[in-house]
């Protein structure tokens, strides 16, 4: 069954830090084992945040990365992504190479 389809939940979050059973931890767990329709939870820290008076006051990428991670090991079916770190990279630099000039076609 390799082509079989995944449930897959994105559970983004400023995480900063991630919170307890209270907060993240509880809502991360009810999607991992309570309410168990998804094969993986996806933990997305945000890489910018979308408001501007939050970026900076953050702790770094990194920081919460391995926060979400210490955080979120023993709940099943959970993996920490650094999805929005790599999306937003792409993005700057497809910015940048259009504002220079550069075929588009030719950024994968």
């Amino acid at each position: 069954m390799a082509n079989a389809r995944r449930a897959v939940c994105l559970f983004g979050t400023s995480a900063d830090p991630p919170t307890s059973i209270c907060g993240h931890k509880g809502i991360v767990s009810y999607l991992s084992k309570v309410l168990n329709e998804f094969d993986e939870v996806r933990v997305l820290p945000v890489y910018r945040h979308m408001f501007a008076t939050k970026r900076g006051k953050q702790a770094s990428f990194t920081d919460r990365m391995e926060m979400c991670r210490l955080a979120f090991q023993d709940v099943p079916k959970v993996t920490v992504s650094d999805a929005e770190q790599k999306c937003f990279e792409k993005a700057v630099a497809a910015a940048r190479a259009e504002e220079e000039g550069v075929d588009m076609a030719s950024i994968r």
